[in-house]
């Protein structure tokens, strides 16, 4: 099973806000980086908006080094600052698959796929890997199909559909031909 993929928020002019920022939307995920964004957080005079994307990079950034715990706890901050943040209700979600928490994930996806969030064929993609995991394959058909059209080049997507068989209505009664 493909992981689901981070999203990415905003950048924050010339500062350690943005460093973070550039590390999480390249996948640079270190450490050093970790401590940028701690840093970040403690030293910078963040807007709401932003010390919550510096929380929701700072978890990408977690999350990409397995540290489930402490991504959750950034996602549940960026969230707790700023509850209409898209983005970190999906990157949220994407720790609850690893943990195994399919329906907990499908839950939060789907709020921050309603929330908007900056590359949303990232959302429709994670909840189509919820999905497929809880068994619900048509739902995860429709939604691998969607992030498609909306990212045409989502090699991802285009993956995960390789596995998948489209069955047309009377093949099931009639059996193959």
């Amino acid at each position: 099973m493909t992981a689901a993929s981070p999203q990415i928020l905003v950048s924050i002019g010339n500062s350690r806000a943005r460093t973070c920022y550039l590390g999480a939307k390249n996948g640079f995920a270190s450490d050093d980086l970790i401590k940028v964004c701690s840093s970040s957080l403690e030293g910078e005079n963040l807007s709401p908006k932003d010390r919550a994307a510096t929380y929701d990079n700072r978890g990408i950034l977690e999350n990409s080094l397995g540290r489930l715990n402490q991504a959750l706890a950034s996602f549940n901050a960026a969230i707790a600052i700023d509850a209409s943040l898209g983005d970190a209700y999906v990157n949220r979600g994407t720790v609850l698959i690893r943990q195994k928490k399919y329906e907990d994930a499908l839950a939060d996806i789907d709020k921050g796929v309603g929330l908007g969030m900056a590359f949303l064929h990232i959302g429709y993609y994670n909840r189509a890997v919820a999905e497929e995991l809880l068994g619900r394959y048509r739902d995860a058909y429709y939604d691998y199909m969607h992030a498609l059209e909306i990212e045409p080049n989502f090699e991802a997507a285009r993956e995960r559909l390789k596995v998948f068989k489209v069955i047309h209505p009377g093949e099931m009664a009639n059996g193959p031909s």
